[in-house]
């Protein structure tokens, strides 16, 4: 138990240190994420803790009494422990246009979340931080341009993008009934986005020239969970749970300052284009649902699946008309757990909680007329502390994103994933043996 207390002390610095929402800060090729978080505000974040990703489900129908989970307000009002859950995601992009080849890395802060039952397994609190959206590309393009009829200009800009949607979330679960559970979560979403591009000249009549376009903004949002239990289906010892969820539409009121950086004289000067531009940035439905089944305390299954209304996403603020590339997403996953560890074997293998699963996501974007698709295949480790409740997941993803055709990219993505896990009873007094 006091290896994961270190643990998780570590991982909430580094989160905390390169900030839960903050996007790693490219100085290469080799530091940016997927080329899609191009479009609009970013890609798509599903904010799962490290054993949903190991088992390829989305969790809405998956608990216990003694963890937490973001993805159903519900479940919060089942806990029976006071729980802390942080963690961090790496990922390597191999990306591909059928004539060139690339490869980058992308650390990810994760998100962070403490649950508190008021009156154990009936009423429950969460607070959280997690990302909604993430923009993290970076690539480069070498051109030139004819100034005069003997004089050609060459140049190379780089250009890049960082930040993305985030939420600070406060919300309640109750346990309404031993078969029915609700919760609710109001959350304060804030934007920060930005996008650069600097060129360079090869020849020393022109300047470097860097533009940054910074856009701000801030809303309310509202999200509902439900989660029916049923026992004693099939046999006397297993269970099944059904979960859904609801994100409600939100519009963030946000504002863009556009700035641009010469070097005049030997000196960088900063000049703002205009006055800031305000606008709205319009965020979709987002419906989750599914079941897990427990045919004994050994085993479970999930199927899940979710549908996100990005047709309906707008925004004042895309370099490009990106609403024209939106799409309605459609994710759905299978998963399988296995926990040997209660069985009380000795077996060192017995120890741990394996899982894995697949994930087919439609994606949200269609480009050229291709669909923007992936498909992830899923492998957990659970590392169960003897002492205590808590526990340290693990998850190993490979997915298959995009397309060469109509000279897009297709990127194959290498996910690793950690979850620290503290869990223990709070408020209670012991008794003197």
């Amino acid at each position: 138990m006091k290896f994961i207390k270190v643990l998780f002390i570590i991982t909430f610095c580094v989160v905390t240190t390169e900030g839960v929402f903050a996007q790693v800060q490219e100085t290469s090729m080799a530091s940016s994420g997927s080329f899609y978080s191009l479009f609009g505000m970013g890609f798509p974040t599903d904010y799962n803790n490290s054993r949903e990703l190991g088992m390829g489900t989305i969790g809405v129908s998956l608990y216990n009494t003694q963890s937490n989970s973001l993805q159903n307000p519900a479940i919060w009002g089942t806990n029976t422990f006071t729980t802390a859950s942080s963690g961090f995601n790496l990922s390597q992009f191999e990306s591909s246009t059928g004539a060139t080849d690339n490869t980058n890395a992308m650390f990810e802060p994760g998100y962070f979340q403490v649950t508190l039952p008021l009156y154990r397994e009936k009423l429950g609190i969460s607070a959280s931080m997690y990302s909604v959206t993430r923009t993290d590309y970076r690539f480069l393009t070498v051109d030139s341009t004819v100034s005069s009829a003997t004089n050609t200009i060459g140049y190379a800009a780089d250009i890049r993008g960082t930040g993305g949607i985030n939420k600070l979330e406060l919300g309640l679960g109750w346990n309404a009934t031993p078969n029915i559970a609700l919760g609710y979560a109001p959350s304060f979403v804030f934007l920060t986005q930005n996008n650069s591009q600097d060129v360079f000249f090869d020849q020393s009549g022109y300047t470097r020239s860097l533009l940054n376009a910074r856009v701000t903004g801030s809303a309310l949002s509202h999200r509902f969970g439900a989660l029916l239990t049923f026992r004693n289906l099939l046999n006397t010892r297993d269970r099944i749970t059904f979960g859904a969820t609801a994100t409600l539409p939100v519009t963030i009121e946000a504002e863009e300052t556009r700035i641009v950086t010469k070097r005049v004289s030997g000196r960088d000067q900063q000049v703002e284009l205009r006055d800031p531009l305000k606008g709205e940035v319009t965020l979709p439905l987002d419906v989750k649902g599914g079941f897990t089944y427990y045919p004994s305390t050994l085993v479970n299954f999930s199927a899940e699946g979710s549908f996100a209304e990005w047709s309906s996403y707008e925004s004042d603020f895309d370099q490009s008309d990106a609403s024209a590339v939106m799409k309605d997403r459609l994710r759905a996953g299978f998963g399988a757990e296995y926990h040997p560890y209660r069985t009380n074997s000795t077996a060192f293998l017995s120890n741990f909680r394996y899982s894995g699963g697949v994930t087919y996501d439609t994606g949200h974007l269609k480009i050229e007329g291709e669909n923007i698709n992936t498909l992830w295949f899923s492998a957990g480790l659970g590392i169960i502390s003897p002492r205590s409740n808590s526990s340290v997941d693990l998850s190993v993803r490979y997915g298959m994103r995009g397309t060469t055709n109509q000279n897009l990219i297709k990127e194959q993505i290498w996910s690793f994933a950690l979850t620290v896990n503290l869990s223990e009873l709070m408020f209670v007094r012991r008794k003197l043996q």
